[in-house]
């Protein structure tokens, strides 16, 4: 069966997502188009550049998030300077080793622009001018509203296909506190400032939904980082136990807020692959193998499940 993924974002907890993906493929999914947000982002422009979903899987139980994503150079200094990073070098981390490790990858498998992914589907209800297998979310600072990519470039005065795919995560994936944003260059002289897109909304499900009231082609599954809404309870996410912790509230709650709303609506539900990361700190690059291990393996089995309460739908029959 073909079909649309889009990944939600979650920093460290997105090593769950190759495992939900190879749980789709091992049942028969052939993904068509991806889309994602912040790590949902990386691991969305991954597969939409072709790497097989094993070799994904595999990637994801080895790969050391901290030489990837390592503390800033203020940060190194120790706990107390990363509060003094944030002020000079506007994140923790620096993601320029992510850039280039994700450019790297995708010149192995032959894509560098979001030229290299146009996709021939006359069958889409969308314009050709956003005929793409991937699409990332940001938001821009600057001008205050989310920002799909390529589909937005155009806005910015760029051609969309000669967009570096590497660029537009950075931007997709820079979240706020943590990473630096990432500086656009127009073509009308301004500079846009992106940052992480689930800043508005880390899980943008919708993103390929048809609007000409024509039905699906086949279906849209989403990924997510989380329990399902209905075995939440009362959960404490965000511990406010002093200023830099109710700033960490206050963020946290805004890039949530419009996730929630979408997820009142039983279709989103019905159509999403919870995959509860809880226990996991966002911000944690330093994650042992053995939880990266079980992040894939909760990923799977997520993916088993929600696939188990949907035995007419299967792709291999079962």
């Amino acid at each position: 069966m073909d079909a649309d993924v889009v990944l939600e974002g979650g920093g460290a907890k997105g090593v769950a997502l190759a495992g939900a993906v190879a749980g789709l493929h091992d049942a028969g999914y052939r993904i068509q188009r991806v889309a994602g947000t912040s790590v949902g982002a990386l691991v969305a422009a991954l597969l939409a550049a072709g790497m097989p979903v094993p070799e994904l899987e595999t990637r994801a139980r080895a790969l050391d998030l901290a030489t990837v994503a390592p503390l800033s150079r203020w940060s190194r200094l120790g706990p107390w300077a990363r509060k003094l990073a944030v002020l000079l070098e506007r994140g923790i981390y620096d993601h320029t080793p992510l850039r280039r490790w994700l450019t790297r990858e995708l010149a192995v498998l032959g894509v560098r622009t979001f030229g290299d992914l146009r996709l021939d589907d006359p069958g889409a209800d969308l314009p050709p001018e956003r005929r793409y297998r991937l699409v990332v979310t940001a938001a821009d600072v600057t001008r205050g509203r989310p920002v799909r990519l390529p589909w937005d470039a155009a806005d910015y005065g760029l051609d969309p296909d000669e967009l570096p795919v590497a660029d537009a995560v950075a931007a997709s994936a820079a979240l706020p506190l943590a990473f630096e944003p990432v500086r656009l260059r127009t073509a009308y002289g301004a500079e846009a400032v992106l940052v992480d897109g689930g800043l508005l909304s880390r899980f943008p499900v919708d993103v390929f939904d048809r609007t000409d009231a024509q039905p699906a082609r086949w279906p849209t599954v989403g990924l997510k980082l989380s329990s399902h809404p209905a075995d939440d309870g009362f959960v404490v996410r965000y511990p406010v136990t002093g200023p830099w912790s109710y700033l960490q509230a206050l963020l946290g709650t805004a890039i949530a807020s419009w996730d929630v709303r979408h997820l009142d609506d039983p279709a989103i539900v019905e159509r999403t692959v919870f995959i509860d990361t809880s226990d996991v700190d966002t911000l944690d690059m330093s994650l042992s193998q053995e939880l990266r291990d079980d992040l894939v393996d909760r990923g799977r089995a997520a993916a088993r499940a929600w696939l188990d309460a949907r035995p007419g739908r299967r792709p291999d029959g079962r």
